[in-house]
């Protein structure tokens, strides 16, 4: 894939991350019933998670995109793998065992990508904090908005032409 699409696949992510701010939102201003989708929120806030969850599959491309030659070894290219795969798990919380299995493999591919990201010097080394940041997700409604912030915050950085050459300068060989 082409480095000129990191930009777009950047602003799709932004949009992921609202879109995971407005599902937690709508999460904390609805009250927990005994009955899932009996209510038109419950269903709204489906629909919004899952649309969150594609839309940042972008900013997954896009982060290994922008930094896939310089990784320095498999552990970027297998952050990468395990936070994609493990984003459509996850996902899929309608059968729990494969939402708990693919919260454990988004949790170690978020480790990966995010060591991975850190030495790979292309992007400034704080975004390695914001990818590991992502794990926040499992805090209930809070990690929800928090993730969607982080999102924002990454597609961003992605986005930026600045972020293409902020890293390279900091590092010492």
């Amino acid at each position: 894939m082409p480095p000129e699409t990191v930009r777009p696949l950047a602003l799709v992510a932004m949009l992921g991350g609202a879109s995971y701010v407005l599902s937690g939102v709508v999460q904390l201003a609805s009250p927990e019933q005994a009955d899932p989708f009996s209510r038109a929120s419950d269903n709204l806030i489906q629909i919004l998670l899952a649309l969150s969850f594609l839309l940042t599959l972008a900013g997954f491309v896009a982060l290994h995109v922008r930094q896939a030659g310089n990784y320095g070894g498999p552990r970027g290219w297998t952050g990468f793998r395990a936070a994609a795969v493990a984003s459509f798990l996850a996902g899929g919380s309608a059968l729990s065992f494969l939402y708990t299995v693919g919260v454990l493999v988004l949790l170690a591919g978020l480790a990966l990508l995010s060591v991975a990201t850190y030495r790979a010097a292309i992007l400034p080394h704080w975004t390695a904090y914001l990818v590991a940041a992502l794990a926040v997700i499992v805090f209930g409604e809070f990690g929800v908005v928090l993730t969607g912030l982080v999102w924002i915050a990454l597609g961003y950085v992605l986005f930026s032409p600045r972020g293409e050459t902020a890293g390279r300068s900091s590092r010492v060989t």
